[in-house]
């Protein structure tokens, strides 16, 4: 059982650090703040785990004893605790496109306060148990955010960006369940479950929530390689002659859309190009999906993949980026 622990701890450390150096190199790529808290919660997922593997295999050490069981591993895990549940609240503002304001802020407080004053190591064992689920309520919170945001939203544009996240925020409802209900079995039932059920890996670890993490590691590492390979496609365009959604217009116009420098600095393809020529000439997608021959389903996913390249949040913002990047080309 020991060396199934340490092989665990071990693989859980890797993992993260592997999702925290994907998406932090992905975000010095594409300069989205998305990607960079991303990293950053990857970095608390690690420094989690190498706590707690520190004091699964470290403490013993001389050189660990003493006031590392005291300060090193609850103050750890009050800031763990604190930044995870944070970083969560931005990393869902992010993907609703909200702005982060005075009002996230207040709703973190109660958190901070019952952590850090829960957090020692004369608590009751419910004070324990409020320390751990108190995060799972937040992430539960967090959960019912996005679900409400969704739900009244009247854009079906925004509706069709948010609905590609449903998963994600699905699984971390599910999973809040289960990472309370475990922890509720644990705490009130601990030696039971160490010593009847000889499970022992439950001392420090939550399954549960180590699964969550990885789950979400995963999502991590996908979308920050999503975002390094589409920076990496071919960045300028042969010529060639005028294609189909450009027959109405002279062949220089054309070509100096094939050939439009804002395309090349956000690696779109063809497609996208075809779809921002027509998305600046303010075409409805129905419109659009006429002129290219597309159904109205593929050109929003076209634009909502041009919005996403230019960290645009909507048509007008997309519009502004570019006739200022050109501004300041021909300056």
């Amino acid at each position: 059982m020991r060396t199934t622990t340490f092989i665990f701890d071990i693989v859980l450390i890797m993992v993260f650090v592997c999702a925290c150096t994907v998406n932090v190199t992905a975000y010095y790529k594409t300069k989205h703040v998305r990607e960079l808290e991303a990293g950053m919660l990857m970095f608390m997922y690690c420094l989690n785990a190498m706590i707690v593997f520190m004091s699964e295999f470290l403490s013993e050490l001389p050189f660990f004893e003493g006031a590392y069981n005291v300060l090193t591993y609850l103050g750890v895990k009050v800031i763990c605790g604190i930044a995870i549940s944070t970083l969560y609240l931005c990393l869902t503002a992010e993907l609703l496109e909200k702005k982060l304001g005075i009002l996230h802020g207040i709703v973190l407080l109660p958190l901070i306060c019952v952590t850090v004053y829960v957090g020692d190591l004369n608590a009751s064992v419910r004070q324990h148990w409020i320390f751990y689920t108190i995060r799972q309520i937040y992430l539960a919170g967090f959960v019912f955010y996005y679900f409400i945001s969704y739900a009244v939203s009247r854009e079906n544009d925004y509706k069709m960006r948010m609905k590609r996240y449903r998963p994600i925020f699905i699984i971390a409802c599910i999973f809040a369940v289960m990472i309370l209900a475990e922890d509720s079995l644990v705490i009130f039932h601990f030696q039971y479950v160490i010593n009847t059920l000889n499970m022992k890996l439950f001392m420090e670890h939550n399954l549960s929530e180590d699964v969550f993490f990885v789950i979400l590691a995963v999502f991590a590492i996908r979308n920050g390689f999503i975002q390094l390979v589409s920076r990496k496609e071919p960045v300028r365009e042969a010529r060639s002659p005028v294609q189909q959604p450009f027959q109405g217009m002279e062949q220089e116009e054309a070509a100096a859309v094939l050939e439009d420098l804002f395309v090349t600095e956000y690696s779109l393809s063809n497609r996208q190009r075809d779809v921002l020529f027509l998305l600046i000439k303010d075409k409805s997608y129905q419109e659009m999906g006429t002129e290219l021959g597309l159904s109205v389903g593929t050109v929003k996913f076209h634009a909502h993949g041009i919005y996403e390249k230019t960290d645009s949040k909507n048509r007008s913002e997309l519009i502004r980026k570019y006739r200022e990047f050109h501004e300041a080309d021909k300056e």
